[in-house]
């Protein structure tokens, strides 16, 4: 009878975890941002990137553009709603921003990972958002960087000029 009772346990025990883990979904970049302010609609522009995968499109040499921030910034949060509404004003709604959420980066180390990985100059540790622009192998813009060649276009008295470089996005580099 202990055997039969400590069976129906296990199996009542990994039932429940079963559900437990279903009900899960994970990471929902939609809800996360919605519920921080974002004007996004479920069907958005963004797709959600790990560091290995940014890192392998870079070293392929894919032409791709990279969001790094958190909704608990509400720069960032204004900036997912900006670039939204520029990719459909600007006839690009099928675009792709790559989404590498900075709440993944705490530590000096971890953000060090970044760095090395893609070549961002300087990685967040507030959310504030970066948004990096890649061609072939190379970095074309990195807003943490301020002094880089191409970024200094979308730069304006010390602030970046996100209409002005979602132009640049939207309509050159993934028309």
């Amino acid at each position: 009878m202990k055997k039969f009772l400590k069976a129906v346990s296990i199996v009542s025990f990994m039932f429940v975890m079963l559900l437990s883990m279903a009900s899960c979904s994970g990471y929902s970049f939609y809800k996360d941002f919605n519920e921080a302010g974002a004007k996004i609609e479920e069907e958005n522009i963004f797709e959600l990137i790990t560091l290995e995968d940014a890192k392998n499109k870079k070293a392929a040499g894919e032409t791709f553009v990279l969001l790094y921030g958190n909704s608990t910034n509400s720069e960032c949060v204004s900036l997912v709603t900006t670039l939204q509404v520029q990719a459909e004003y600007l006839g690009n709604p099928d675009a792709t921003i790559y989404f590498l959420d900075s709440k993944d980066y705490k530590t000096s180390t971890d953000r060090k990972s970044v760095r090395d990985a893609i070549n961002m100059h300087d990685p967040s540790s507030n959310g504030e958002p970066i948004l990096m622009t890649f061609r072939s192998t190379a970095v074309d813009v990195d807003t943490s960087n301020k002094d880089k060649v191409k970024t200094k276009q979308f730069i304006k008295d010390g602030v970046v000029q996100y209409a002005s470089l979602s132009s640049y996005i939207f309509k050159d580099l993934l028309k």
